[in-house]
């Protein structure tokens, strides 16, 4: 992940000051903490003498031998970078583990320099032997670092720029630090992320080698197995890279998978690995989710090396404010007590604002209430509002996805089961998601997913009230509202006979239907409020706004992930965007299928070509003006640019 140690250029006098162990200011830049690492290691502050013995011969050759497979699986990402480091005079080296160098390359005119201040192979760039510089504080830090100047502990390196970051092979493991140094004079900041981009490139060719040496066995239970599955799965490797997702984990946590394990799970990489060798399955929380999951894992092994763990994602209750869940005991929710029940829910359209004052009617009932939308379309906040807007708002609610639990486990996790009912059974039993949502809501999501003779058990229960506990007799009372979702056509799974005809009809006690962004007429509204909702955590401060391109694209553009693709998407550009006041298009993910055009395209160009995004904007404008009768200052908000810059777009397509 991108986020290197910037030691910008310290006032000399600090340096000096630090040097001479005077009295220092209270504030102090970060570098003083790398200098005073240095210092306790025992490097020299004017540098290494001039007698300095350099790594030759077989121990040189040894310690190459340590890093051949980086040189072997990233020979062409080197040499480009390399020809790059040569273009901008900046020479391009690589080190071991203990910040020997061991390959270099490049350098234009800084090379002649390079050779004299001992950048080179066989040269030790250890912070013990330097001091403070970009590969020795990388190895130190275990993440990129940028120096500049006298930042270096050593005053012989202060007209020296570098950037570096370390290269960390299939077990998180560090194995060389890729680096490039110029002259201060040289510095530019893209050169760094030159650096760092092509460490991450050579991460992903010694995952890729040790993919391919794990056989055809990893291939293919990767290939097939990940994708079919209809519970949500994460590939995790080590240290805690997160790798890849499958479709259901995709709708649960997003596109990206640039993420950090503990912002996933809530867990560490150990923890998981320890759970992997006992096959005991792990309950955490999401952060980014906000669901529980319980963690089942299998372990991708190759040569005796761990090279991933498989990690099936199983819902497992969320109960707001309860103590503890093999207890069975519960309290009441937190909530806002002068938020109204739909607030997470932002809306300008029409239609979903007629879908909220529907749901606001019927929530106060306990009519069942089948949710209707697409993926990512947000039919968990609308149940999590008619939970808030009902008569059981004080009780728990709790969250199901019927695709994320394996069919056999399904009736165990709903209705819970006895004492020693299965082998692996706790010997106390434990209470289902009936039981942990008594008093309150069940939202089961993805219903369609549910197995036929588990969807002929929950008509049965829905009918009677009444339900057994796997391996018991004794019948138990269920007090809950029933809510469900999908996205699957029901009649259409009805009339091929997957789906239970009566228990479809008993689930449609009510429907209720969210629009697919596609249709609805406040997209650039949206956009705004989640931008606001996003820069301010990062204290991204004023919010960024929408440039007219991308806000032509965005009310054209078919969102096939709804308002999920429409936070991914702007969550993207704020990170590209690094702090500019407006988002292009150059800031949005690269998968989205931007058109990018001259702003005068001809409005009379063959309309059998595929639309420009001067064509998109221009219709988004013609649209929303008919809309509104004209009324510019409504156009305006409703495309969320300012008046001026609507009057801009109408002069230029002709629309006054």
């Amino acid at each position: 992940m991108f986020d290197p140690l910037v030691l910008d250029a310290a006032p000399e006098s600090l340096w000096l000051d630090f040097q001479s162990e005077r009295r220092l200011p209270p504030r102090l830049p970060r570098v003083v903490d790398c200098w005073r690492r240095s210092r306790n290691l025992g490097a020299p502050y004017e540098g290494p003498k001039p007698e300095e013995v350099l790594v030759r011969g077989p121990d040189l050759a040894l310690r190459r031998g340590r890093v051949d497979e980086v040189l072997a699986s990233g020979q062409g990402v080197l040499e480009r970078v390399a020809a790059a480091a040569e273009q901008c005079d900046f020479q391009l080296l690589l080190s071991d583990m203990d910040g020997v160098i061991v390959w270099s390359a490049g350098g234009g005119e800084f090379a002649a320099t390079a050779k004299r201040v001992r950048l080179m192979a066989g040269a030790s760039w250890s912070e013990e032997a330097r001091g403070t510089n970009a590969i020795g504080t990388a190895l130190a830090e275990d993440r990129p670092v940028f120096v500049s100047g006298s930042a270096h502990f050593a005053r012989a390196y202060h007209e020296l720029v570098c950037y570096a970051a370390p290269v960390h092979d299939v077990n998180g493991e560090v194995v060389a630090v890729l680096d490039a140094t110029s002259t201060l004079a040289r510095a530019d900041a893209a050169v760094g992320v030159g650096v760092v981009s092509a460490a991450q490139a050579l991460e992903e060719l010694l995952r890729m080698r040790a993919y391919a040496n794990a056989g055809a066995t990893v291939t293919r239970a990767l290939a097939h197995s990940l994708e079919r599955m209809r519970c949500p799965v994460a590939v995790i490797e080590p240290p805690g890279r997160v790798a890849r997702f499958n479709a259901p984990a995709r709708e649960i946590f997003g596109e990206t998978t640039r993420v950090s394990l503990e912002r996933l799970l809530g867990v560490d990489f150990a923890t998981l690995a320890r759970h992997a060798q006992t096959g005991v399955p792990l309950d955490v929380e999401s952060p980014i989710s906000g669901r529980s999951h319980r963690l089942r894992l299998e372990p991708i092994e190759s040569g005796g090396r761990l090279l991933a763990l498989l990690t099936f994602l199983e819902d497992v209750p969320v109960v707001r404010g309860a103590t503890s869940r093999s207890t069975g005991s519960r309290s009441t929710a937190p909530r806002a007590a002068d938020a109204p029940p739909f607030a997470e829910i932002f809306a300008q359209d029409e239609r979903t604002r007629a879908s909220l004052r529907w749901a606001a009617r019927i929530a106060r009932s306990d009519i069942p209430v089948m949710l209707l939308a697409e993926t990512g379309a947000g039919k968990e906040l609308m149940a999590r509002g008619l939970h808030r807007a009902s008569e059981r708002r004080d009780g728990p609610f709790v969250a199901v996805n019927c695709g994320s639990v394996a069919a056999s486990l399904l009736e165990s996790e709903l209705f819970g089961y006895g004492p020693g009912a299965f082998t692996g059974a706790s010997e106390r039993g434990r209470d289902g998601y009936f039981h942990a949502a008594s008093g309150g809501t069940l939202f089961l999501d993805e219903v369609a997913e549910m197995p036929v003779a588990m969807q002929a058990m929950l008509l049965r229960v829905l009918e009677t009230g009444i339900y057994h506990r796997v391996g018991e007799t004794q019948p138990r009372r269920a007090d809950i509202r029933l809510l469900c979702a999908t996205c699957r056509d029901l009649p259409e799974m009805v009339a091929t006979k997957t789906f239970r005809e009566d228990l479809y009809y008993r689930l449609k006690g009510a429907t209720v239907t969210l629009p697919p962004l596609r249709e609805r007429q406040d997209v650039l509204a949206l956009a705004g409020h989640l931008l606001v909702e996003l820069a301010a955590p990062r204290g991204i401060l004023p919010t960024p706004t929408l440039s007219e391109e991308v806000a032509a694209f965005f009310a054209s553009y078919a969102w096939p992930g709804n308002v999920r693709e429409l936070k991914s998407t702007l969550e993207v550009a704020l990170v590209l965007a690094e702090g500019a006041a407006t988002i292009e298009l150059d800031h949005l993910p690269p998968d989205l299928p931007v058109t990018r055009a001259e702003p005068d395209d001809d409005p009379g160009a063959d309309s059998g070509a595929e639309p420009t995004l001067a064509d998109a904007q221009r219709q988004a404008v013609r649209r929303v003006l008919a809309e509104v009768a004209g009324n510019v200052s409504l156009a305006a908000k409703r495309l969320g640019v300012a008046r001026s810059t609507l009057y801009r777009m109408m002069r230029r397509y002709g629309l006054r």
